[in-house]
């Protein structure tokens, strides 16, 4: 790789190859295009969450103990690329994490990557875009999503707080070499 992630300067050093990166957010973010880009960049795989809290395309929860176990093989690589909005069963992913990325665009962006996602299936927009509003604009704990109220961009926040150090908040689009970038610089979490 040739790259190192230097925390602080002299102390810590770990190759990106190495590094353990969590991509948050409400839908259409952009959590899966910039993991992939990452992943690509880095060589590591990259695992959507989705795969681990639900067993098909249609929403149906997987057990937690098998989602966990499933968590549980993930924390154990030496360096990983998550990407998901869920909150909770995911403290465990956050704590491991070097870097949170938090991808928080304006409601207009959202709603634009929406439609475009699912042009080809018009009859989906309007319900999709309720849900991607609610998910914007509720509180925490007042989320449209059945199985996390708190899948929220306020719960998102909230949620956040403890491992509030080694979260990136970015609001427009980036690319992963902005973020690799970000990384190259970025002082030790807590100086």
């Amino acid at each position: 790789m040739g790259v190192s992630w230097t925390f602080g300067g002299a102390a810590g050093h770990e190759t990106l190859s190495r590094v353990k990166i969590h991509i948050i957010g409400i839908p259409s973010a952009g959590k899966t295009t910039l993991a992939n880009g990452l992943a690509d960049r880095l060589g590591r795989p990259h695992y959507a969450l989705d795969g681990l809290a639900f067993v098909d395309a249609r929403w149906t929860l997987r057990p937690a103990s098998e989602r966990d176990e499933m968590l549980g093989e993930i924390l154990q690589q030496p360096g990983f690329i998550t990407e998901g909005g869920f909150l909770g069963w995911t403290d465990d992913l956050l704590t491991e994490a070097d870097l949170i990325i938090w991808l928080d665009p304006p409601l207009r962006v959202l709603v634009w990557r929406h439609v475009l996602r699912f042009a080809r299936h018009p009859w989906w927009i309007p319900p999709l875009l309720r849900f991607q509003l609610r998910s914007y604009r509720r509180p925490a704990g007042a989320g449209p999503a059945k199985d996390d109220p708190n899948q929220t961009r306020s719960g998102i926040e909230t949620a956040l707080k403890p491992w509030r150090t080694k979260v990136l908040r970015v609001r427009h689009s980036v690319s992963p070499d902005e973020v690799l970038a970000y990384m190259t610089r970025r002082p030790e979490p807590g100086n």
